[in-house]
């Protein structure tokens, strides 16, 4: 009986040291913690005018819908961007899944009025060399440095939420992306 009465505090004394010296020691070097964390941002607001000359505002499809954003070249227009043809090609497809798409350029509404995209898909005009909701969304649908737009396809959740770090991240292979979203498989889809 007294060696276990004796065995309790050394074990305890042991412990105690151990974790001493390992509090003393310096944190260990994560890899991984240079990389910034990708998380769900709320979606920066786009309100603007469409083809049919209304406001299109993000907020009116929050808890509602879920949006793909497509920031595309307005000069070439709507009928040439290849995410938005194809999102077009599967209209019944994104109708089915609760899908809009706002799509968004430079264009005029004149100019968009001239597409025969179906209801769900909204475009809209953003007036350059303003460039407002392309520069609220950040790097990957502005250069900056340059001072002009680029291309580039959002998703935003039912819930206004958008992939970001410090700002909204675009998809990086937006078809296939789309594809998975909407339960295309690639064996099935004519590109």
């Amino acid at each position: 009986m007294r060696l276990r009465i004796l065995i309790l505090p050394l074990a305890a004394a042991v412990i105690s040291g151990l974790v001493w010296y390992k509090l003393q020691q310096n944190p260990a070097r994560n890899p991984t913690s240079q990389i910034s964390v990708v998380s769900r941002l709320q979606a920066p607001s786009i309100e603007a005018l469409d083809q049919d000359n209304s406001i299109t505002r993000l907020k009116s499809f929050q808890g509602r819908h879920n949006l793909l954003v497509v920031f595309f070249d307005g000069e070439a227009g709507a009928e040439t961007d290849s995410t938005l043809r194809h999102l077009k090609q599967h209209a019944d497809e994104l109708k089915a899944a609760d899908y809009h798409v706002i799509a968004i350029s430079s264009a005029l509404p004149q100019q968009n009025r001239k597409t025969d995209f179906p209801p769900l898909f909204h475009l809209i005009t953003d007036p350059a060399p303003i460039w407002k909701i392309h520069r609220d969304w950040g790097s990957g649908c502005f250069d900056k440095s340059t001072g002009t737009p680029r291309t580039a396809v959002f998703h935003i959740d039912r819930a206004g939420n958008v992939t970001g770090r410090s700002e909204p991240v675009p998809l990086e292979h937006p078809d296939q992306q789309i594809d998975a979203l909407l339960g295309l498989s690639h064996e099935n889809v004519a590109h």
